[in-house]
């Protein structure tokens, strides 16, 4: 785990918002952020939004997290929204095509609504 890597959640209008407060999402901190999600969806917050305004980087580690988290919040009934991408993350969502699998919006407020 990467120790600057810090994830903090709050509960706000029936979704669950998950503060990634890294600077970067990668193979040092995935496996810890996985476990967070997996978590919460396993106490029964299965509406989460993943708020990644903090992460400038994310490599295809980066992109499990999402995937497993969006996986995880669909089997538990459940769903997963981005937001607050940076100029780099937003980029390789879209290389990616991730964005026509996740709800993205530009911040939580967005997302919540």
């Amino acid at each position: 785990m990467s120790e600057d890597t810090k994830i903090n959640s709050r509960s706000e209008r029936n979704k669950t918002i998950i503060d990634i407060d890294s600077k970067n999402i990668d193979f040092r901190n995935c496996e810890h952020i996985k476990s967070a999600v997996a978590s919460l969806v396993n106490q029964g917050q299965s509406q989460l939004i993943l708020d990644l305004s903090r992460v400038g980087f994310m490599d295809s580690s980066g992109l499990g997290v999402i995937l497993f988290s969006k996986r995880t919040c669909d089997e538990a009934g459940g769903s997963l929204s981005i937001c607050g991408l940076q100029s780099y993350v937003n980029n390789l969502i879209n290389l990616t095509n991730l964005h026509k699998t996740v709800n993205v919006y530009p911040n939580v407020d967005e997302a919540l609504n």
